[in-house]
């Protein structure tokens, strides 16, 4: 009886440990694709905060272009202000030199040459 147990001890040992490295290859197996995947997020995490960087500098230049044009159509207005008050402040020299008889026929003259009919 003795040796009907042993050969079921050791037959059931067998079976366990078969049964341990069964668990023990599923294990690592579930713990390959938890790293793979835990891998898997940070990459896409990783691209995602590299895709937000490039946006927030695209972002900067954006505004940095549009703080240039802004500057840029004041400038330009300014330009517009200052050659209209130009214009209005010759209008009125013209004006007074046509009120003097000479300067005036002289005036005449040149618009009508600058005028062609």
């Amino acid at each position: 009886m003795e040796r009907q147990q042993v050969e079921y001890v050791e037959r059931e040992n067998a079976f366990l440990r078969e049964q341990l490295q069964m668990m023990t290859d599923q294990m690592e197996m579930l713990k390959q694709e938890v790293l793979e995947e835990g891998a898997k997020q940070i990459r896409g995490k990783e691209n995602t905060v590299q895709k937000m960087k490039e946006l927030e500098k695209e972002l900067r230049q954006a505004q940095a272009n549009a703080e240039k044009w802004r500057k840029t159509a004041a400038s330009e207005q300014n330009k517009v202000k200052t050659m209209t008050e130009e214009v209005e402040r010759m209008k009125h020299v013209i004006d007074r030199a046509k009120a003097i008889p000479l300067a005036g026929k002289l005036i005449t003259k040149i618009e009508r040459e600058g005028n062609p009919s």
